[in-house]
């Protein structure tokens, strides 16, 4: 099936469906940021940064799970340490970087609906992002790639 070989690369599903849950998370977010004071010019561009900056940090931990593995197709038959890893690697990232952003470099900030972790002061919610997100992407591309392969069976 010649019109599938697209569809066989992970990582294109892989940033689609990223792009698309981590877009919807961005905007939902809004909430816990000073970003929801702004003009939508201004939140739509944070977004779509935002989002593809998840996107990478996704392809990136992608990466590195299957240079571990030595298999690009990892996530097929994976055992919960191969998704473990690859949501944690996420999470240490997005430690890291709402530290940096908010504390140092102050280039976005919480308001006051942000729950923050005391010992950390980062936000909970990116946090939960990265454990959410990570999970449910992996999932579907499982999923979708399983069917191509079938498809391709049959």
């Amino acid at each position: 099936m010649k019109g599938h070989r697209v569809s066989r690369i992970p990582e294109i599903s892989l940033f689609l469906v990223s792009f698309f849950l981590n877009f919807f998370w961005e905007v939902t977010e809004t909430y816990f940021y000073v970003l929801k004071y702004s003009d939508f010019s201004t939140m739509l561009y944070g977004w779509f940064h935002c989002t593809l900056g998840d996107v990478m940090i996704t392809l990136g931990s992608f990466w590195f799970v299957s240079v571990v593995h030595w298999n690009r197709r990892w996530f097929l038959k994976s055992t919960g340490r191969s998704f473990a890893g690859f949501v944690i690697l996420g999470v240490v990232y997005t430690l890291f970087s709402e530290w940096a952003n908010v504390r140092i470099s102050k280039s976005w900030a919480y308001n006051e609906a942000m729950p923050v972790i005391p010992l950390l002061k980062v936000g909970l919610v990116p946090i939960i992002q990265w454990i959410v997100i990570p999970l449910v992407t992996i999932l579907l591309l499982r999923h979708h790639s399983l069917l191509i392969y079938q498809q391709a069976e049959s």
